[in-house]
């Protein structure tokens, strides 16, 4: 990413815009007379009768682009490590009662999404650094666009959500590996009666207990045999563990498992049946079908981040039943990264006391700085204890999902490195030196230059000191004895391994006296030297190693690319890298087919955190793509250039754009293990944010984990029709059914409501959604009354504004779209 330089101007101004509820307001807008889209304002204002004297205040905040430091006569700015900024004044600035004061500054590109806009404002003495004023929820405007790109925008989604108005609606969620429906339908109503073998009722006790309470008013009959029940679930011989069959005709449902694993999912695949709150209904209408089913693939997963923002426990229970209902097996927690440590290790207190507390009084050692607007508020025990995250482990057992911790490793690891270096000065001063030295990871004589990707200049663990290996030995026994108490077996862990920052390392002396005795030439050699360490260190505690991508890659002076020289180590190897039009598109293939275990974490296509189109105020991050429900869906596996055309910038790449890359051979094919949707929380600061982040799009990654491949699934035989109609029947299954059925599941999740396309034609104004299932409702002009968009289109007088947007049963509105005649 560019840096970004910074022109501020700052003088008050008087603004009549009224008292707000807080002493003090913070706005940001674009500026009013910018034509460059590059030109920003942010706007504190005085609320209160006291004078606010800000040449005895710092202004911070923090900023998902960098800002150069710049000092002039009446301030300076200055990057205070990561994205945290601070600006002092060095003039007296007293703001009186409504008082503002203005700060202008320049950026190199625009600031397309309202999620990277500046957040997490604070004024901090410098007097008395304890004494802190909160600037919370500053005020965003939306830059404006032209009449005729809004208008063009409303147009072109409606066009695009024109092409999906199926009839057929999927059947079950996630398709399964065969099914055939006929004719016909079976009723179970109130008092139907039901059988589960007793070997499968124990082991599925507690998912068992938790659909009974679903049918708690429906007077249900147990019975003691198979052939008196309508519906009955037996254990039979010769399936996979994990593989069911499901029947439903006029003698009733029967379910056919081996294992207790395999008949949760075809339970599942039965409750995905049902139709949404049938909890309050008299009867289930269920369709005639034959299902036989197993998963294409054996890892599915879901990677949360909640070291940038902290997710607690009941959270975390809620995505474990979200993903085990959906058939997702695999729960990738990211414990550890720059801005914070969360989980409990009782023998190094320091990691969660330091590394998971975000405080602006940070620089007096009792915490790490702000990040990612956490700004003046501090947080009690944003960490996992022992006890909750042994809870968590066995809660995820009971429903099929393995939790896959990952410490990040070298690089990521500031909270760690930080809080190490605490323990160290606090044994240090209690005459405990070799205690203190045991844990260190940095190198008090590096003079390393970097700056990784989140701009942190500190954040590596450095790999010639023995305190790094100990640290990260201690820590993996740590994490397995928890495993162990909780009477789950760890078996894979993941060390991270991503984004080392370039030029880490070079300003070592340790590090230079290592490569003299290994008689390494270049610094990259290094990296491989990490590696092999640390995979001997999880090797000797039987652990399979995993990381992303970068673990099983080397630097030849060109740059990363595979390191064939690790692919018997059975790392496995989570490959996010592949960026439409970034050159890296068939990285994923590049490795399996060498041999390397790989999940394909796709970041274009399943990276929740990225913004779901162009619309400043979808929340979200863009790097890597904007990612809709159809681009989230557009995924094949195994076959990744078969539906590419474009960038999701727009840019005609043509087929002959990916003639020279790599594609996925037999043999690779079977080192590719599955697939990874992952949540970075950067952006995402609570748990709403999450939900909406996440749905609809979690659906898609569920249905391409588990589904089969369909017969167009290949670059010789995609048939973009077939495609379209597929993908409007799994829209119209999520749309009607399941999305509903997430109000009340598992507590209730905050989904994304779809957004309506609107167009002129035949002299009215029609609408449509993204997705069915959400009335379209629209408001005209001031009026606040809503009314039920017509079907038949809308006529409007000249000058007539309205805003149209779907509902859910409970009110709430999805993003609104506005139109004026």
């Amino acid at each position: 990413m560019k840096k970004i330089g910074l022109s501020l101007s700052a003088y008050l101004v008087a603004l009549s815009i009224g008292y707000a509820q807080q002493p003090y307001s913070l706005s940001w807008r674009v500026s009013p007379n910018d034509t460059t889209g590059k030109q920003f304002d942010i706007v504190l204002k005085n609320n209160q009768n006291e004078t606010l004297d800000l040449s005895t205040y710092d202004l911070w905040f923090n900023s998902n682009y960098h800002l150069k430091e710049q000092e002039q006569a009446k301030y300076k700015i200055s990057d205070e490590n990561g994205n945290l900024y601070r600006v002092n004044f060095t003039e007296a600035i007293r703001l009186k009662n409504r008082d503002s004061l203005l700060l202008t500054y320049k950026t190199d590109f625009p600031i397309t999404h309202t999620s990277i806009s500046p957040n997490g404002f604070y004024l901090q003495s410098r007097k008395d650094p304890s004494k802190v004023i909160a600037l919370p929820n500053p005020e965003i405007a939306a830059p404006k666009l032209s009449t005729e790109k809004h208008v063009k925008m409303l147009a072109d989604l409606f066009d695009k959500n024109a092409l999906f108005q199926g009839t057929n609606t999927q059947l079950i969620l996630p398709t399964p590996q065969s099914i055939t429906a006929s004719a016909g339908q079976y009723e179970l109503k109130k008092g139907f009666s039901y059988y589960i073998d007793a070997t499968i009722a124990q082991e599925l006790s507690t998912v068992l207990n938790e659909v009974a309470q679903d049918f708690s008013a429906w007077s249900l009959k147990n019975v003691d045999q198979p052939k008196n029940a309508q519906l009955a679930i037996e254990k039979v011989d010769g399936l996979a563990d994990d593989a069911y069959q499901l029947s439903v005709d006029a003698k009733g449902v029967r379910l056919h498992a081996s294992h207790a694993k395999g008949a949760f999912y075809g339970l599942q695949s039965l409750l995905s049946l049902f139709p949404a709150n049938f909890q309050a209904g008299q009867s289930i209408s269920l369709p005639f079908v034959m299902v036989q089913d197993a998963p294409r693939y054996a890892y599915r997963g879901l990677m949360l981040d909640i070291s940038r923002n902290f997710k607690d426990l009941q959270t975390l229970k809620k995505y474990v039943d979200v993903m085990a209902r959906y058939k997702l097996n695999k729960l990738h927690l990211h414990l550890i990264d720059d801005e914070g440590w969360r989980l409990e290790i009782p023998s190094l207190p320091e990691l969660t006391q330091i590394g998971a507390n975000r405080t602006p009084q940070y620089a007096d050692g009792s915490g790490i700085q702000p990040s990612y607007g956490s700004g003046a508020s501090v947080k009690e025990k944003q960490y996992l204890s022992k006890e909750e995250f042994k809870e968590l482990l066995r809660y995820a057992n009971e429903r099929f999902v393995t939790v896959i911790p990952e410490v990040e490793t070298p690089g990521h690891a500031r909270a760690a490195v930080k809080a190490m270096e605490a323990r160290y000065h606090r044994l240090l001063k209690a005459g405990q030196k070799e205690e203190a030295e045991r844990f260190l990871m940095n190198d008090f004589q590096d003079t390393s230059t970097y700056y990784s990707a989140q701009y942190w200049q500190d954040n590596v663990m450095n790999p010639a000191m023995p305190g790094t290996y100990r640290f990260i030995a201690h820590i993996m026994d740590e994490i397995k004895a928890i495993y162990a108490e909780a009477g789950i077996p760890l078996k894979v862990i993941s060390i991270g391994g991503d984004e080392l920052p370039t030029g880490s390392w070079e300003g070592s002396p340790l590090v230079q006296a290592l490569m003299k005795e290994q008689g390494y030439s270049s610094v990259h050699e290094v990296w491989t030297y990490y590696i092999d360490r640390v995979h001997k260190i999880l090797k000797e505690k039987e652990l399979t190693m995993a990381g992303w991508e970068e673990v099983g890659m080397v630097n030849r002076g060109k740059g990363m690319e595979v390191n064939e020289a690790f692919a018997d180590r059975g790392f496995l190897l989570d490959v996010w890298n592949n960026t439409i039009g970034g050159g890296q598109e068939d990285l994923a293939y590049k490795l399996a087919n060498a041999g390397h275990n790989t999940v394909f974490v796709s970041a274009s296509n399943f990276y929740f955190d990225m913004a779901w189109d162009n619309r400043f105020e979808e929340p979200g991050l863009t790097w890597a793509s904007k990612t809709d429900l159809y681009h989230a869906y557009s995924l094949l596996p195994e076959s990744y250039f078969a539906n590419i055309e474009y960038t999701d910038r727009g840019k005609p790449l043509g087929k002959k754009h990916f003639e020279d890359k790599t594609r996925l051979t037999a043999a690779g094919a079977k080192h590719l293990k599955g697939l990874k949707g992952a949540l970075w929380a950067e952006t995402v600061l609570d748990n709403d944010a999450m939900d909406y982040m996440i749905f609809p799009r979690f659906f898609a990654l569920a249905e391409r984990a588990w589904a089969p491949a369909s017969e167009w699934e290949s670059e010789a035989n995609f048939d973009k029709k077939a495609f379209d109609k597929t993908y409007a029947g799994f829209i119209d299954k999520i749309g009607k059914q399941e999305l509903p059925k997430l109000r009340s599941f598992a507590g209730g999740f905050h989904y994304r409501l779809p957004a309506v396309g609107l167009k002129a034609k035949d002299g009215k104004v029609w609408a449509n959604a993204e997705y069915p299932g959400f009335p379209i409702q629209y408001t005209i002009g001031s009026d606040a009354n809503t009314k039920p968009f017509p079907e038949g289109g809308l006529s409007l007088k000249a000058g007539e504004k309205i805003q149209v947007f779907t509902i859910d049963v409970d009110g709430r509105k999805g993003r609104v779209s506005h139109y004026t005649k």
